[in-house]
């Protein structure tokens, strides 16, 4: 519906006007009557309506005076003139100010509503164009930060291109803040969140800034943002608080102030994540107050994987993690960055593992995985206690096992590259007694059936001679595991258990 406003002198006619016409019929709704120019221009200020129907002569301030001025603050608003014959040289004046319709009194419904059907009409036009013209804008909006927040991305995911990436962040500072300040900052997010999540959370934490511009982009599992720096402290307030973002466990990252004239403090984003990995117990970290220098050498570790194996085979779990904690202490101190780190952390896995096989059934790769997904260096400690705990755990089993089921597991591993080995096989040729007692004894012991345990073994064992012989092809596997001429059966058990095929994990590397 659009508004109206009706103005004339003549109490007779603005009531008249008022009454006749069927205001709903052209979708107005009439807002208001004015008797002269001076009460219609404050009307106007105070209710904008879309159209005024005015008389010329008015006293005080006339039609033509009253359209004069207000064009100039409300030039959307739609007129129709209402003129005596003697005063038409003043209708036509009225069109320099773009007015096209003029009514001669004295009118009927007829020619008000004709002429109000018109003017609708225009308005209709002018709104659908408006809108069109308003949401090309805003495409055109969207295309243009969509553009401004790759280049974010790039000036951190290439750092070997980065003159040029600094270039064009540089451009579009000046463009989008001007002369003022301006700070990044990354919020590592801790949880694994697919694609669509970040998304989302990056939306969330744009519109929290409500009308301020703000820079955002996706790499890997954080969001980096640009903006104007304005108040730190109401930053860091408005970030603690954003909703969306209280749900998921993370940190943040803000650099030191910077400007279109000069980024030579940004961080780049390894040494951002460098200082996440380090720093475990910060929600916020300031680059101000961070050496924004890592060193690029290579620096050997000295760090005694005998001594962890001894600490595990001793069961000294306190001097275990007092390794590990100067071992953090000197990837902390070389700046050693944390992918490098994760490596050294794995390679103590591996090792420890290879080296107690006979303890360990869990999935290698499963574990690894997980390993390269930790966030912070004092996650790798709590790791080596837990495994420290399963491996005494199972050591301490094996201890209470009865003498025939030791046996049985050091036949296990003596054989088994030997298709025939089975239950029936060691009652058979190594221990002569009856296979469904032996079967009843170690199940009830270790909590596996000896087929099942045995074929668990057997997949266990191939993961560590992939890991250690990355050239090793499946058919060799199933020989020296006990599968025989059958590479086909061993891929099809491999899978079934691990989830994926051998050959598979061969080509991963």
């Amino acid at each position: 519906m659009y508004k109206v406003l009706l103005v004339d002198d003549e109490r007779m006619i603005l009531d008249g006007i008022s009454v006749i016409v069927d205001w709903n019929k052209y979708e107005t709704q009439l807002i208001g009557k004015a008797f002269n120019g001076l009460e219609a221009y404050e009307f106007i200020s105070k209710n904008k309506p879309d159209i005024v129907i005015t008389d010329i002569t008015m006293p005080g301030l006339d039609g033509l005076q009253l359209v004069k001025k207000a064009q100039i603050e409300y030039p959307g608003i739609k007129w129709i003139f209402i003129s005596g014959y003697n005063e038409f040289e003043y209708a036509r004046q009225a069109m320099r100010f773009g007015v096209k319709h003029y009514l001669l009194k004295p009118c009927n419904e007829e020619n008000i509503g004709e002429a109000l059907a018109e003017v609708v009409k225009e308005k209709q036009q002018e709104d659908h164009s408006s809108a069109y013209v308003k949401e090309m804008e805003e495409e055109n909006a969207k295309i243009m930060i969509n553009e401004y927040e790759e280049a974010l991305k790039e000036l951190f995911v290439h750092p070997q291109q980065t003159d040029n990436a600094e270039t064009k962040v540089k451009s579009i500072m000046e463009e989008l803040y001007g002369e003022q300040s301006c700070l990044f900052a990354m919020i590592y997010i801790k949880d694994r969140l697919a694609y669509d999540q970040l998304v989302t959370l990056k939306h969330s934490i744009k519109s929290s800034f409500l009308q301020e511009t703000v820079l955002a982009n996706i790499i890997d599992n954080s969001i980096l943002l640009l903006l104007r720096s304005n108040d730190t402290k109401y930053l860091k307030q408005l970030l603690q608080y954003e909703e969306k973002l209280q749900h998921y466990s993370h940190t943040i990252v803000m650099t030191g102030l910077c400007s279109h004239q000069d980024m030579g403090g940004v961080p780049s984003l390894e040494e951002m994540n460098f200082h996440v990995f380090y720093r475990p117990n910060q929600l916020f970290i300031d680059m101000n107050h961070c050496s924004s220098h890592l060193s690029k050498s290579v620096h050997s570790i000295d760090f005694s994987f005998e001594k962890i194996l001894n600490c595990i085979k001793e069961g000294n779990k306190t001097e275990m993690v007092a390794l590990f904690q100067r071992l953090e202490e000197d990837l902390r101190q070389h700046d050693v960055m944390p992918k490098r780190a994760r490596g050294y952390f794995i390679q103590i896995y591996l090792f420890i593992v290879q080296r107690l096989s006979h303890r360990s059934t869990e999935d290698h790769i499963q574990v690894i995985n997980e390993m390269e997904d930790y966030h912070h260096v004092t996650d790798f400690t709590i790791f080596f206690e837990q495994l420290f705990d399963r491996l005494i755990q199972l050591s301490g089993q094996e201890g209470n096992y009865s003498k025939t089921v030791k046996m049985m597991l050091g036949f296990i591993e003596e054989e088994i590259a030997n298709p025939e080995l089975s239950l029936q096989w060691i009652a058979n040729h190594r221990l002569f007694m009856n296979a469904d007692y032996l079967g009843k004894t170690f199940k009830k012991e270790t909590g596996k059936g000896f087929s099942a345990f045995l074929t668990n073994t057997r997949i266990n064992k191939a993961i560590e001679m992939i890991e250690k012989e990355r050239d090793i092809k499946v058919f060799e596997l199933a020989e020296r595991l006990g599968f025989g001429n059958n590479p086909q059966y061993f891929s099809q058990i491999f899978k079934k258990i691990k989830g994926y095929s051998p050959s598979e994990r061969i080509k991963s590397g």
